[in-house]
């Protein structure tokens, strides 16, 4: 992993400089969005999607995953407005049998229960898109995310830019580019990692309808450190969404984040034998994790 030296190379003027053209950037997203002249825009469309994962197993083994996700989509001629929410918890049992003699030389079996999180994870994000012509716009965000499994607590990214758009009847595509401020609280803190850093973001979101009542949805992210340019983090999700009425639906998604550079975890030092030290070293967590879902959809 890179020195301190290293991650703090870019100079203080120049990330105020590039602070600035973030904030001029999210600023202009509130000035007046164009229009047709002489003609009464159309009134703006609101769409809320609601998803539900759940997940139960007893018996032998106990386990259960409790997952909740909202989309709220408002599109109008002047853009789009998009709020997200979503949470993840996962519980696992494991289950000790033991055997307990009796008095009358028999035996009988008991159980020790210990119930452990093994996934925990939520997020929650804002985003304007205003429409600057039909094949462009510029876009200001702010996502949070807290997983601390991951290796961080907080995760606040701040950003603005701009991009450009295609739309038929059936798929619709953004591709945008912008500049980011990320607030970072990891769980274990790293003395070689800077919690707060201007960076650059890409994007992609395309959305097809394949047939009548099934559509395939794609969203890529990738933010790089402009301080570190090692530290590229990317998100990749893919999910198709089928139909079972005019308000329900199942939904498959394949979510994949991946992290370059990611954070440390603090582990116990033990000796080749087995024998603890009493020493601890910090270590990078894995660089990807995965989160294959099934979903129940409720448009409203």
């Amino acid at each position: 992993m890179s020195g301190a030296g290293s991650r703090l190379s870019l100079r203080p003027s120049s990330s105020t400089s590039l602070l600035l053209v973030v904030v001029i950037t999210v600023s202009l997203l509130l000035s007046g969005a164009p229009g047709l002249s002489g003609q009464e825009p159309p009134p703006p469309q609101w769409q809320n999607t609601a998803e539900l994962t759940f997940l139960l197993t007893g018996g032998n083994s106990q386990a259960s995953t409790l997952g909740l996700r909202n989309n709220l989509r408002r599109t109008s001629q002047a853009g789009q407005l998009r709020v997200t929410a979503s949470a993840l918890r996962t519980d696992a049992t494991r289950i000790e049998r033991f055997a307990v003699e009796t008095p009358d030389g028999d035996f009988e079996v008991r159980e020790d229960e210990d119930t452990e999180r093994t996934a925990e994870r939520y997020s929650a994000g804002i985003r304007y898109d205003r429409n600057l012509t039909s094949a462009f716009f510029s876009y200001g965000s702010v996502n949070w995310d807290r997983n601390t499994f991951a290796g961080f607590d907080s995760r606040t990214i701040l950003s603005g830019g701009a991009g450009a758009q295609r739309a038929s009847d059936r798929a619709e595509t953004k591709l945008g580019v912008g500049l980011t401020y990320t607030f970072q609280n990891d769980v274990t803190p790293d003395p070689d990692r800077s919690d707060n850093f201007v960076g650059l973001r890409a994007t992609l979101d395309h959305s097809r309808q394949l047939t009548t009542g099934t559509s395939f949805e794609l969203a890529w992210v990738v933010d790089a450190n402009a301080q570190e340019w090692d530290d590229v983090r990317g998100t990749l999700e893919q999910a198709v969404t089928a139909a079972l009425s005019d308000r329900l639906s199942l939904k498959t998604s394949l979510q994949l984040q991946v992290d370059n550079d990611p954070p440390v975890q603090s582990l116990r030092l033990e000796t080749a034998d087995g024998q603890d030290t009493g020493e601890r070293v910090l270590a990078p967590l894995r660089r990807v994790d995965r989160n294959l879902s099934v979903a129940l959809v409720v448009t409203l």
